[in-house]
């Protein structure tokens, strides 16, 4: 076990503990916020950023983005609202012993996918990472593909999710062309 592992181990125990305190039920309803958050900010992007332009003349390049994280923000703060009202409710059934427990196991899968999507992206961007300690590690290995294999499954059946990786990949390679240029 090697520093790379002691980290990812360090970040899961705190996905689980996390999940633990959050239950289930919101757990699973943040999911669902965060997929819905992101299919109506990529569907909703351009003209968010049209209401931005009207109102901000400077970094125009920006507002696609800005408008992005306003809408996916607006979206899963609300829908996490609602969830927790349910979840106060809930804990006060014998089922709320049951939801913690189970939100531990998502709560560690939630933090083991974005890891992998942090590695994910930082490899599409082109981000060195140190080979001679990643290939010690025990669990880089195991992480690494989580995040693109789950990606890919979803994306068969839900092709909005297919349409958003699109649309992520040509940011990224516009974002790359920026730099580069």
């Amino acid at each position: 076990m090697n520093t790379i592992d002691i980290i990812i181990l360090i970040l899961l125990a705190i996905g689980a503990y996390s999940g633990y305190k959050q239950g289930l039920f919101i757990g699973i309803l943040s999911i669902v916020a965060f997929i819905i958050g992101i299919v109506f900010a990529f569907k909703f992007m351009h003209w968010g950023a049209d209401l931005l332009a009207a109102r901000v003349e400077s970094l125009t390049f920006m507002l696609p983005f800005i408008s992005f994280l306003i809408i996916f923000l607006l979206v899963t703060i609300t829908i996490r609202i609602l969830a927790f009202l349910v979840k106060k409710t809930l804990d006060l059934t014998i089922l709320g012993t049951f939801d913690n427990f189970a939100g531990a196991i998502l709560g560690l899968l939630k933090w083991g996918f974005m890891l992998s999507l942090l590695i994910w992206a930082a490899d599409s961007f082109g981000m060195e990472m140190p080979q001679e300690e990643l290939e010690k590690s025990s669990l880089f290995g195991v992480l690494e593909p989580f995040a693109p294999l789950v990606i890919d499954a979803v994306g068969t059946i839900t092709p909005a999710i297919q349409d958003a990786v699109g649309r992520i990949n040509e940011l990224v390679k516009k974002s790359q062309d920026a730099v580069t240029n």
